[in-house]
């Protein structure tokens, strides 16, 4: 049975569901999906990554067999990535500098990589699940926040917050879960149609983001201002996002670390195959 309008409620509640066997699989954002790995965090820390190509080079041959470790412990399979885009803030204003949120009533993403980082920028930073930003921009409870860009448009965040800045400050993987008592109950036939009935990480990747250009421009037809960062503003804005780190992981806790030091292992991985050289921490 597909229950694909919205039946299940919030991503959060979709995760509450799976792992009590009301639902048997599911899309989880990673932002959810890190209530129950907090680890899953670490892969959010502000503009940790220095291109797509090299985050999609980490999450698969770095990260993903450690978070299905991570996964199998709370009795749920993880069987791929899928894409959610990446996060970007958007308002009734540009934000070109993190000076620019400070004292803003913005929704924040309740994951400690999000949570430190607009903290340590003095942000007045309202935690909120996905599903109530658009009532909470309406009541003025808060005036921007963050997103990804598809979520953004699709919800109709835009017509209330018309400013949209892409930041791109963290990826937002989503991970297809499975139930494991469900799973456990298929036959080897059965597995194989289900691990082949969903596209590759490859495919999605490559469809979503062909998706995420055709709804920028579809933004700019309704006349929402998108801003880029040039490349002192993206520069500020890192460097403000390194000072955070050690608190975030120290926040997590666990094996966030360890997660940390394997995620820089495979940037200086995917620098070695791609460019020859070695990437600075």
């Amino acid at each position: 049975e597909l229950l694909i309008r919205g039946e299940t409620g919030s991503s959060e509640e979709r995760l509450n569901a799976l792992r009590r066997n009301r639902l048997q699989w599911i899309n989880s954002p990673l932002g959810s999906g890190a209530a129950l790995v907090p680890e899953l965090a670490v892969l959010q820390l502000p503009f940790l990554f220095d291109s797509t190509e090299q985050a999609d080079f980490v999450l698969d041959k770095f990260a993903f067999s450690i978070f299905q470790r991570k996964f199998l412990e709370k009795g749920i399979i993880f069987l791929s990535w899928t894409e959610g885009g990446a996060n970007h803030l958007f308002g009734d204003r540009p934000f070109f500098f993190p000076s620019d949120v400070k004292q803003y009533p913005m929704r924040v993403q309740t994951t400690k990589a999000s949570s430190v980082f607009f903290e340590n920028l003095g942000a007045d930073s309202v935690y909120l699940p996905s599903n109530d930003i658009l009532p909470s921009l309406q009541t003025g409870m808060i005036l921007g926040g963050e997103a990804v860009m598809i979520f953004y448009w699709m919800t109709g965040i835009y017509k209330e917050a018309t400013h949209l800045t892409l930041t791109g400050h963290s990826i937002e993987p989503s991970s297809i879960l499975i139930n494991k008592i469900f799973w456990d109950g298929l036959d080897a036939e059965q597995k194989e149609l289900v691990e082949d009935s969903h596209p590759s990480q490859y495919i999605v990747r490559r469809r979503v983001r062909e998706w995420m250009i055709k709804v920028q421009n579809d933004l700019e037809d309704l006349n929402i201002k998108i801003h880029s960062l040039n490349e002192q503003q993206t520069a500020t804005w890192r460097s403000r996002a390194r000072l955070t780190y050690s608190t975030v992981l120290e926040n997590i806790g666990n094996e966030a670390e360890e997660i940390y030091i394997m995620l820089m292992e495979g940037k200086s991985a995917y620098q070695r195959e791609k460019f020859g050289g070695v990437v600075s921490e």
